[in-house]
């Protein structure tokens, strides 16, 4: 599969196809399914917060037991893409895309606050943004807040 083709409809494993419940083979989905179904593709364990009303700049992603340990997704929020992760209890986001070939760090590998570019295997510590391949390069961090239940991410 060409990068160009990737980049411009998903990967067959990746965040389109889990959640319109498809494969590249498959026909587009002609609507996007409900918020509930959308996590329970994701593999998320509980449903995001809707009675929490984050602080000021700050988005509610998920429900702070949504995620396992050692887990990392793809979260669209305020139509920027990024990456959230959670390690332990402490809970991590980053940009989305890998600087080097725009890879989705949400369908990446963590390995501890370590996540690796699932394209070419850059490795971005989740913790700071640094690139532990190539020491000149970072992703964006986000600040996290956890309110009541809720995963706020700060946009």
């Amino acid at each position: 599969m060409s990068l160009l083709s990737t980049l411009l409809r998903g990967r067959p494993d990746g965040l389109r196809a889990r959640l319109f419940g498809r494969r590249r083979s498959a026909a587009p989905a002609a609507e996007a399914p409900p918020p509930e179904a959308q996590e329970k593709a994701l593999g998320l364990s509980k449903q995001a917060p809707k009675d929490v009303t984050p602080p000021d700049g700050f988005e509610v992603v998920l429900h702070k037991d949504a995620l396992a340990d050692g887990q990392i997704i793809e979260v669209i929020i305020g139509g920027t893409a990024i990456a959230v992760a959670r390690v332990g209890t402490t809970h991590y986001a980053v940009a989305n895309t890998c600087p080097h070939a725009g890879g989705p760090l949400g369908d990446g590998k963590l390995d501890g606050t370590v996540v690796s570019c699932p394209y070419h295997g850059w490795k971005f510590d989740i913790a700071d943004g640094r690139c532990v391949t190539q020491p000149s390069v970072s992703v964006r961090t986000y600040r996290v807040q956890i309110v009541g239940d809720a995963v706020c991410v700060e946009l």
